[in-house]
């Protein structure tokens, strides 16, 4: 299954907003296309419908979703919604699926659809609406806790033997960043404690041997003695540790070892709202894309640094103006 990635933004999709706008602080020859929609569920919708669109009619397309309120399980739902090709979804957790939501399926007609996550964070009435759609088949890779789902989408994934990142399973936005560059590189995203590996995590790097395996984010999100846990349980692999002094450096990192060629587009999102930065993770991976954060009202030094580097003419924006102002959208510094 494969994404055809859109070399062109589009403009309006139904009841979901694709807002397109130049760069006019961006630099010379530089646009800016913004994907928005009502709410996180719409934006992400936005994404789907830029990103992804089947290469012929029927053909058979997977569709990840999973919570678009609790992001436990997000991080690593990206890696396997890049594997099968197609669009990361958030739904609520209870509830009706939105009507923005609903039109996407319908469109899309997915063969499968897999739920990232238990049933605490999308409820069986969630999964037995989303068996209305396409063929019908729902999955659910679900573990225990955190760890263990995404111990069980990154064997879905692929990738554990051969790059492998980690990053903590604590609400840090390290695994932004590394989510596109997993998805991008063919490897996969697990989860650890900060000082402790999970038997999860742990069972799933000793069983793989993975050539290369990258921690995401410095001391304070994964500790040293984790660092050298993971080198003992992968001695044949080199283990990485790719981090800044905040999150926008570590995803400006990130972007830097996944890129060091430079790109053409890049997607900016929110780095304190992580709702479309999820959603957008494999969309930037499938566009050959890194997957940068911002401040709502400015762009940090950082960021603004490796958007230059990468030598970048196409910034993607992810989400309204409450997250991404239109300075930002233009890269205005901070």
């Amino acid at each position: 299954m494969g994404a055809d990635m859109r070399k062109t933004p589009l403009a309006v999709l139904g009841a979901v907003a694709v807002v397109v706008a130049l760069a006019t602080g961006a630099g010379a020859g530089t646009t800016s296309t913004r994907l928005a929609g009502h709410d996180r569920y719409g934006t992400a919708v936005a994404i789907s419908r830029y990103a992804y669109e089947p290469r012929y009619t029927g053909e058979p397309v997977t569709v990840t979703v999973t919570s678009g309120a609790d992001f436990v399980d997000a991080r690593a739902a990206g890696t396997a919604a890049s594997h099968f090709g197609g669009p990361l979804v958030l739904v609520p957790t209870d509830g009706t699926l939105p009507a923005t939501v609903a039109a996407e399926l319908k469109r899309l007609h997915p063969a499968m659809v897999v739920i990232a996550g238990g049933a605490l964070t999308v409820s069986g009435r969630i999964e037995s609406q989303l068996k209305h759609f396409g063929w019908g088949t729902v999955y659910r890779p679900a573990g225990q806790d955190r760890y263990q789902t995404a111990a069980y989408l990154a064997g879905l994934a692929g990738g554990l033997n051969t790059t492998v990142f980690i990053a903590t399973g604590e609400a840090t936005p390290d695994a932004l960043g590394g989510t596109a560059a997993a998805g991008r590189l063919g490897g996969s995203l697990l989860l650890t404690g900060r000082d402790i590996v999970p038997d999860a995590t742990a069972r799933a790097l000793a069983r793989n041997r993975p050539a290369k395996v990258v921690v995401l984010g410095g001391e304070t999100s994964v500790s040293p003695a984790v660092f050298e846990q993971i080198k003992r349980l992968t001695p044949s692999a080199s283990v990485e540790r790719w981090a800044g002094g905040d999150r926008y450096e570590t995803a400006a990192v990130i972007s830097k070892r996944t890129y060091p060629r430079g790109a053409g587009t890049v997607y900016l999102a929110s780095g304190s709202s992580y709702a479309d930065a999820y959603a957008g993770a494999p969309a930037a991976a499938a566009n050959g894309a890194p997957l940068l954060l911002t401040t709502p009202n400015c762009v940090p030094a950082s960021t603004a640094a490796e958007i230059t580097r990468l030598g970048a003419r196409t910034v993607v924006v992810l989400g309204g103006l409450q997250v991404v102002s239109a300075e930002a959208a233009n890269l205005a510094g901070c």
